[in-house]
């Protein structure tokens, strides 16, 4: 934890989702007066439905080149990890013009730089704040497990472990048999895989969150449930903060809404760029007797590459996300492509029975080079962004407070912070 040498501000946290949480638990623990305001509860929102990676090696952006060829065959295939809602994309053409342009070679190579400034730190942050709550029995050190049943679909991965090899991503392309010691559940079909040894396994991203601001609070923290309304501003920046309950001065804000930060940053006359990248999960219920030797089917997260998902063993089932659906974030969810999907647990677990307990959806907040926005907004002087991880919200969140704490208190993060301007795009 960072030691604020400055003189305690009131500071207010919009987003109660994990990076608003640790921000508020970083700043409340360097000496501020915070208040966390959503109307949602800590972690019930986006945050909630994760795959529980703290992936280090999250330096992979969305938009890759000739990622747009794939689109057609991808909108078309009815279990493809990827959907996008037309009338979306029609709405916000500015937003996908420039998911494009980041796919280019140049722009890949820098975002990955920029997103592994944050994500290499990931489990460092972690640590330190799980120590602090004496969260420890929450984070596994098992992995990040990635398998394919051809050595044709194992190829396409070839960029990205190119990309993350750069970056000195600790990656092991596992044999059949290293493979089948490591998931002896795992069905034979799968011939080919790769490990991120280095990554931890949250799991349940809930009660992690919890564990957070429930030291936030020990601290002397609170949460209200308000939705923000307006910001009343004058010299030097936001006033105060109005709620629909209440009105609250302030000496600065954290903006860390996620998806809906664009609402929030329009209200202050910021532009950005930020879109609901949605996913679904369902969690199931596993018949433990017929598994082989009455085992657990997985030890730790699994994508199935040749389709898009991800299986992982959490303390309440096991727990499959999916892919991107492109919508915007007030859409009606749709369930019927994870529905698809979850006819396909029998074939990558066989001998296992599984009955759905729980569906969700959640909206991810993504940006168009998959950088977070990060730090002091270009109109406010007292105003600060931390939103934009897309699908490493869990991964980021911890180190990215800490650099906002930095920050906020006058100190160097030791992070160029100029790719993560909230006015880049």
């Amino acid at each position: 934890m960072s030691t604020d040498t400055g003189s305690s501000k009131r500071i207010v946290v919009v987003g109660a989702g994990i990076v608003g949480v640790t921000t508020a638990l970083q700043l409340q623990a360097n000496g501020n007066s915070v208040l966390l305001l959503d109307p949602a509860a800590p972690g019930m929102s986006t945050s909630f439905g994760n795959a529980g990676s703290i992936s280090m090696g999250g330096v992979y952006p969305v938009s890759t080149p000739g990622n747009w060829k794939q689109v057609p065959k991808m909108l078309t295939d009815p279990v493809s990890p990827l959907r996008i809602r037309w009338d979306h994309v029609l709405r916000n053409p500015g937003y996908f013009l420039r998911f494009l342009k980041e796919g280019a070679p140049g722009r890949v190579e820098a975002n990955s730089v920029a997103m592994a400034a944050i994500a290499q730190e990931a489990m460092i942050a972690h640590r330190k704040l799980v120590a602090l709550c004496k969260a420890e029995d929450l984070v596994r050190p098992v992995g990040w497990l990635k398998v394919y049943s051809s050595q044709q679909s194992f190829d396409k991965t070839a960029h990205e472990r190119e990309v993350m090899g750069r970056r000195g991503v600790n990656i092991e392309v596992l044999g059949t048999d290293e493979l089948r010691q490591l998931e002896p559940g795992l069905s034979p079909r799968f011939t080919h895989a790769w490990h991120q040894p280095d990554n931890g396994f949250v799991t349940s991203p809930l009660k992690l969150t919890e564990a957070y601001y429930a030291k936030f609070k020990a601290l002397g923290g609170a949460w209200r449930a308000e939705k923000v309304q307006r910001f009343v501003t004058g010299p030097g920046g936001v006033k105060t903060v109005n709620t629909n309950h209440d009105i609250h001065t302030c000496d600065a804000v954290v903006i860390a809404t996620g998806a809906r930060a664009g609402e929030l940053s329009g209200l202050l006359g910021d532009r950005t760029m930020i879109s609901a990248e949605r996913g679904y999960h369902l969690n199931f219920e596993v018949d433990v007797e017929d598994t082989t030797d009455g085992e657990v089917p997985l030890r730790r997260p699994t994508v199935f590459g040749d389709w898009g998902f991800v299986l992982s063993p959490m303390q309440d089932g096991l727990r499959m996300t999916t892919g991107s659906e492109f919508a915007g974030p007030d859409a009606a969810p749709d369930f019927r492509r994870i529905y698809r999907m979850a006819k396909l647990v029998d074939e990558v677990l066989p001998g296992v029975r599984t009955k759905v307990n729980r569906e969700w959806v959640g909206q991810r907040p993504s940006t168009p080079d998959s950088v977070p926005t990060l730090g002091r907004s270009p109109r406010h002087g007292n105003v600060w962004y931390n939103f934009g991880h897309g699908h490493l919200g869990l991964t980021m969140s911890a180190k990215s407070a800490e650099v906002l704490a930095d920050l906020i208190g006058g100190r160097d993060p030791g992070v160029d912070m100029a790719p993560y301007s909230v006015d880049r795009f």
